[in-house]
């Protein structure tokens, strides 16, 4: 049986702030490899959201909050990039960017968990919050992810 979209979310939020600070620290042997899995894991969870649950939310006349999230997934892709540009034979560089894109996802997370999910519960019956989580797993699945350097 499927899950609730608002576990689902949650789960893979932890799983990326998590991943994200172990990206900061120096020294990583295997960076390249954390931030491609990283990547992998957030890109297809943010086009998740958009196609499938933020529409939802929408239906539900929660465009303000909905259109404060596409903003900040927005910064967050730009911000992705950023980090795609910097060598990672510049170390010290990349280390010192990691945490602007590390506050962003913590940022955007404490809002959609603090503001948005309590409205979807509100307005979404469980029944219907189960099966927008097939529905998110689908689309994350279907997610056509940008080439990673």
């Amino acid at each position: 049986m499927g899950q609730n979209i608002l576990d689902l979310l949650r789960r893979e939020h932890a799983k990326v702030l998590a991943e994200l600070d172990e990206l900061q620290r120096k020294g990583i042997s295997d960076r390249a490899e954390l931030f491609n899995q990283m990547k992998n894991n957030l890109l297809p969870h943010m086009a998740g959201e958009e196609r499938v649950f933020y529409p939802r939310l929408e239906e539900q006349g929660l465009h303000e909050l909905v259109a404060v999230s596409r903003e900040e997934h927005t910064a967050i892709r730009a911000l992705i990039d950023r980090l795609n540009n910097i060598s990672m034979a510049r170390e010290e560089e990349w280390v010192r960017a990691v945490p602007e894109l590390r506050e962003a996802m913590r940022s955007h997370v404490s809002r959609e968990e603090k503001l948005v999910f309590p409205e979807a519960r509100q307005k979404i019956d469980d029944a219907r919050l189960l099966h927008i989580g097939g529905r998110f797993e689908e689309a994350k699945g279907k997610a056509h992810l940008r080439p990673l350097r």
